[in-house]
């Protein structure tokens, strides 16, 4: 049904005056007549019962002024969200993150996009940095936190934190009084990390600071989890070495000591998106992103 004369009919049905109902529409009569006529015709029914003292609608003719009336507040929502979507005001945006993310940049531009957009949903899944590569790929997430564990010229980055890195140690270490640990002072220690795709990253980054401080850290055990890891720690079992972002994480019998500058290499948190992801929320979160986090770059 044609929007333009089911519109005309619901304000003549409403007005139940052809003059006024015109004027409303800015019609002349004759054009309003004409338009009911053809929706009469068109639907096979009388709409309205006509004399010269009054018009009044039929009961096919209220029928549809209820339902005419919802579906063309309807139609005008959809067509008010579809606008508001293309803008980036409603929708959804799907994030991926590594879970240092969530110690740093994720929570400050997860809210703040939160207060600009409300009506957007945010939907968001924990994955290594290596998953989230093939991830944004193939679309299954838009936003990504990750490492640069990548080179990929299809995708638009930014990094948003640089920081150096502490070691964790049980609060009865040896090393609990220091200030400050030089890479030579855990010659000895086991090293509890990750498994070995996900560690990669913190493997790659301090092998030249190991290799010149002429040590190898024997990894001990590998577990996923950052609680897991810290309580390992904190049992004696091992040292671990983390972005300085992990301060936010206190748990009793762990405590964290600054590596020596010389001896620490930097950890980077990008974010990223496909080049061709031009929605308006995507487009938007990441632009947000790069203005909260300048100064990193």
């Amino acid at each position: 049904m044609d929007q333009r004369i089911l519109n005309s009919f619901v304000v003549l049905a409403e007005e139940l005056h052809f003059v006024r109902a015109a004027e409303r529409l800015r019609i002349t009569q004759s054009a309003l007549s004409q338009q009911i006529a053809k929706l009469e015709q068109d639907l096979g029914v009388q709409l309205f019962d006509r004399s010269r003292r009054r018009v009044a609608l039929t009961d096919a003719g209220q029928s549809l002024r209820e339902e005419g009336s919802i579906a063309l507040k309807q139609l005008t929502l959809a067509v008010d969200m579809a606008k508001r979507a293309a803008q980036g005001h409603v929708g959804r945006l799907t994030i991926g993150f590594a879970d240092a993310a969530a110690l740093n940049v994720l929570p400050t531009l997860t809210s703040e996009f939160a207060q600009l957009f409300p009506g957007v949903n945010i939907i968001l899944h924990e994955m290594i940095s290596a998953d989230q590569v093939e991830a944004l790929r193939a679309g299954r997430i838009q936003i990504a936190f990750l490492r640069p564990v990548f080179d990929d010229e299809d995708f638009e980055t930014a990094l948003l934190l640089r920081e150096p890195y502490v070691v964790a140690i049980s609060a009865s270490h040896r090393l609990a009084a220091s200030k400050m640990v030089r890479l030579t002072d855990l010659t000895d220690e086991g090293l509890i990390t990750t498994h070995r795709i996900k560690a990669r990253y913190v493997q790659g980054n301090f092998q030249p600071y190991l290799k010149r401080a002429g040590i190898q850290l024997k990894v001990v055990q590998e577990v996923n989890e950052l609680h897991a890891i810290l309580g390992l720690v904190a049992g004696g079992l091992g040292i671990a070495l983390f972005p300085r972002s992990i301060l936010k994480l206190q748990l009793e019998g762990v405590i964290y000591r600054p590596l020596h500058p010389d001896d620490t290499p930097m950890a980077e948190m990008l974010i990223a998106k496909r080049s061709d992801d031009r929605t308006a929320t995507a487009t938007r979160f990441m632009d947000m992103a790069k203005k909260v986090f300048r100064s990193a770059r």
